[in-house]
């Protein structure tokens, strides 16, 4: 008996990130599979956005009404 497991590769794999976490990510993130998203970014409180440190190297990170959640995503 083999145990057999299916990767599906075009599914995102998503891991909740503590904002100061999720900056430090964002700052020396080297790969390009690896996405941190931010829910609420530009008021859009239904889906999550991709971070660009250098569009988002001033965002407050601490703001969690503004920025309620932040997430590591592997695309």
């Amino acid at each position: 008996m083999h145990l057999v497991v299916i990767i599906d590769f075009y599914k995102t794999m998503a891991i909740n990130l503590s904002p100061k976490l999720a900056k430090i990510i964002l700052q020396f993130n080297p790969f390009i599979r690896l996405k941190v998203m931010c829910l609420g970014y530009s008021e859009d409180l239904e889906n999550f956005t991709e971070l660009v440190w250098e569009d988002d190297k001033y965002l407050d990170f601490k703001d969690k009404i503004t920025y309620p959640k932040f997430q590591l995503w592997y695309v």
